[in-house]
């Protein structure tokens, strides 16, 4: 596998003014991510002695999967004090889109660049967002079909989606089958096709929950990397948080005018917060099997959809009993995480990361301090078939990549065209205005006829816009196989308008170049940047 790295047209700004520690960006931050220092200077800070507990924790969370000996020898560094590289994501669909994997590459090489720089071990670590209860966001997700060069979206589908956690979710095992058995049906069969497909098939048969089918995806897929998994959900990961929990609830109103003072002084700085919320608590509650936002009103705690309420002293007696009912939201997430791990850098995608910028003062109330906040590395798979409509069309890898092909597919079509015709079309709209032109100068005064001329003009100008746009359309038909291959073009480097890891599935790389493709002996190294990676499998 060959890999280069291009620099992107980017509308948004963000990142490179991440990497450029610009100041109005970074005084959000407790690091300069664009300063090597705050490496050095993150990896000396004390360790806050949680480490042998969620050591264990983890090897509890993971015991259900075949571990490998790089995963076994990081559960015991953790144990003994190693720092980490962390980032999270929702459960999704087959392992949801493409950049999930990208975000656990990223972690990866980061961890593996820190341990060679600094000569001390530095732990992966994926946080499973097992805790989310938006069940939309993850039932889907987009197969390309190769023959037909469309995109097409394939879903779970279920009468009684969750109204909790996704971790407390069992999905039908005949329905998320046949979602596997759709998927595969829009792939081009390959060599890889049947093996990939097995391999689905065995973690959906072994594993009942959705989190735990996420996971063990995850785990077949990086276990030779050494990457530790932990969902954010699991029951003795939650009883380990209590302290935070009663913390969070205790500063709940601090908390919450400290996350709105710093959203105020960024919008002051140009800048549109991120995060959207009207809880005033930020933790939820399982509560008649849904998944409810608290908030505080008139000295009790509300659930936003029962409407039931309880008192400050009701919520610590759940919090010391029953933990597994209490949940952070965005806001206290990110807090949460870093109070459980000794944490060098967090890795995040560019929403992430922006609305991280939003919480230092949450974080710096509960007494947590904020690691290095970087983006995940962003990634794209460049087929020989793509590589060579790119060159037979002339067109650039980092144009389509930024901004799709519709502008070079209008130039083509044009070229195709008769250019005679179209300027003959174009004159006589020009005409067309003139001759309305004079005759309104005839009726100037009289309002009626004024319009009526005015119509008209708009009825004409509108046939020559339909003829020019029918004609265009001919040329296209007539050049059927240019305009399908444009339209692959599109729909693998800028998909639905956006990066190809957005929408693409992993499983869709497994298929066409081998079950192995992301494994340590196939992939590519990986250096960590803030340009865009071009991967030929």
């Amino acid at each position: 596998m060959k890999c280069n790295v291009i620099k992107l047209n980017e509308d948004d700004q963000f990142i490179s003014k991440i990497k450029n520690g610009d100041s109005q960006i970074a005084r959000f931050y407790e690091y300069d991510a664009s300063l090597s220092d705050s490496f050095s200077k993150r990896l000396n800070t004390p360790n806050n002695g949680r480490e042998e507990q969620l050591s264990s924790v983890i090897k509890s969370y993971m015991s259900d999967l075949d571990l490998s000996e790089s995963q076994i020898m990081n559960i015991k560094d953790l144990a003994e004090g190693a720092k980490v590289v962390i980032g999270g994501q929702q459960a999704g669909l087959f392992g949801g889109p493409l950049y999930t994997f990208h975000k656990i590459f990223s972690i990866i090489t980061l961890s593996n660049q820190l341990t060679n720089q600094y000569n001390e071990k530095i732990i992966p670590v994926f946080w499973i967002a097992g805790e989310d209860h938006d069940f939309d966001e993850v039932n889907h997700t987009f197969v390309f079909n190769h023959k037909k060069a469309t995109l097409d979206k394939i879903k779970y589908h279920t009468m009684t989606p969750p109204e909790t956690s996704v971790t407390r979710f069992t999905p039908d095992k005949e329905a998320l089958l046949e979602s596997l058995n759709q998927f595969f049906k829009e792939l081009t069969e390959t060599s890889h096709s049947n093996e990939v497909y097995q391999l689905c098939r065995s973690i959906i048969l072994r594993y009942e929950n959705w989190t735990d089918i996420f996971k063990g995806l995850l785990h077949e897929i990086f276990k030779e990397y050494g990457v530790l998994l932990l969902d954010a959900q699991f029951t003795e990961l939650r009883k380990m948080e209590k302290p935070i929990f009663k913390d969070i609830l205790d500063k709940s109103e601090k908390l919450d005018q400290a996350f709105r003072d710093t959203q105020s002084k960024i919008e002051a700085q140009g800048l549109n917060p991120m995060i959207q919320t009207d809880t005033n608590t930020h933790l939820f509650i399982h509560d008649e099997n849904m998944r409810q936002l608290l908030k505080y009103k008139d000295g009790r705690f509300i659930t936003s959809k029962s409407e039931k309420s309880y008192s400050k002293e009701d919520l610590f007696n759940i919090i010391e009993n029953e933990p597994e009912r209490i949940s952070n939201n965005v806001v206290t997430r990110p807090v949460m995480e870093e109070w459980l791990f000794n944490t060098v850098a967090f890795i995040g995608g560019p929403s992430e990361i922006k609305y991280w910028a939003e919480l230092k003062e949450v974080f710096n109330l509960l007494n947590v301090e904020m690691p290095i906040v970087l983006p995940r590395l962003r990634i794209s798979y460049m087929y020989d078939r793509t590589k060579k409509l790119l060159k037979q069309y002339n067109l650039k890898t980092e144009t389509i990549i930024s901004y799709g092909v519709e502008q070079d597919r209008q130039k083509f079509v044009r070229e195709k065209a008769s250019q005679e015709l179209i300027d003959e079309v174009e004159q006589m709209k020009v005409k067309q205005q003139q001759l309305t032109e004079r005759l309104k100068s005839q009726v100037a005064g009289n309002h009626d006829n004024e319009l009526l001329i005015e119509k008209n003009n708009e009825i004409h100008q509108e046939q020559y816009h339909y003829l020019l746009k029918r004609y265009l359309l001919n040329v296209e038909r007539e050049n059927d196989i240019s305009m399908r291959q444009f339209r692959e073009i599109n729909e693998v480097l800028h998909p639905m308008g956006g990066l190809q890891e957005r929408i693409w599935n992993p499983l869709q790389i497994m298929n066409d170049f081998g079950k192995n493709v992301f494994h340590p002996s196939t992939y590519p190294p990986l250096h960590y940047t803030f340009d865009h990676i071009i991967i030929k499998p």
